[in-house]
């Protein structure tokens, strides 16, 4: 995995050791998630200033190290929700949040339900698997304003395509655009509210995975990956091509962040 990054960042021009920097911090939130992370000793380590490691950190992930941690967190709260009889003050703990309210509050933000919401969710899906018009059929038209996303290859027959957009550096995700696989690479993004600096994701996962795999458990071969930076601009819709790859440790878990109930409408 550290491999393909590596291999990746090179043919993009990020350095090396950057990204060994890189990986080295986000396996120390993983390995310590209910323990702060202040910036100092996260560059400290990598022997960056820490306006310099944040820089770095961003340019790599798309993401700050403050908001990397906190999808990291919020990954391994549904983890622990799905899997475990855990109550939600013990899980909120577990993951960093001295309070229970505030972590209710933060995940509902998030990803659109309270922790209890999405535990009677997830186990409600339990052996569900991707399968064609699987979960909705309908879904909402696209905006002639939205943005459009050429994938690199059309996605399997099948799949379930994923989409998010999110202002540059942030985790406020605008509703995502969920639909079966047309076997089009062509995907529209959900219209942005308004023009500037965004992050467009794309997460593919193909048709037979079991849709907690690739949405709670990041379980390997689940699901297919791609991101890319773009900007939008009031005058005409944005366009981004994009590649999908396996999930490497620089890739924060976005999925995290996508609901596991049909939107509504």
């Amino acid at each position: 995995m550290i491999v393909s990054t590596v291999t990746e960042a090179v043919s993009t021009g990020i350095r090396v050791a950057h990204v060994e920097a890189v990986t080295r911090a986000i396996a120390a939130m993983r390995g310590r998630l209910a323990h702060p992370h202040p910036l100092g000793a996260l560059a400290g380590a990598a022997t960056f200033s820490p306006f310099h490691f944040h820089e770095v950190f961003r340019r790599i992930t798309l993401l700050t190290p403050a908001r990397f941690l906190a999808v990291l967190r919020l990954a391994e709260a549904r983890r622990l929700l799905l899997h475990s009889t855990l109550p939600v003050r013990e899980v909120s703990g577990r993951v960093g949040y001295a309070s229970p309210g505030a972590f209710s509050a933060r995940f509902a933000r998030l990803t659109g339900t309270s922790p209890t919401g999405f535990r009677a969710q997830a186990r409600a899906l339990a052996d569900a698997r991707v399968a064609g018009t699987l979960w909705w059929a309908g879904t909402r038209r696209p905006s002639v304003a939205a943005p459009m996303l050429t994938l690199s290859r059309a996605p399997e027959p099948g799949s379930l395509v994923c989409t998010c957009l999110m202002p540059a550096g942030t985790l406020r995700a605008h509703p995502g655009r969920w639909a079966p696989s047309t076997g089009s690479p062509r995907v529209p993004l959900t219209a942005p509210p308004a023009g500037g600096a965004y992050a467009a994701y794309c997460m593919v996962i193909p048709a037979g995975a079991r849709i907690t795999d690739a949405l709670v458990d990041e379980t390997p071969g689940s699901l297919r990956i791609g991101s890319a930076e773009l900007s939008v601009t009031e005058r005409a819709p944005a366009a981004v091509r994009m590649g999908l790859r396996w999930p490497a440790p620089t890739d924060p878990p976005i999925a995290a962040l996508l609901p596991l109930a049909a939107p509504p409408g």
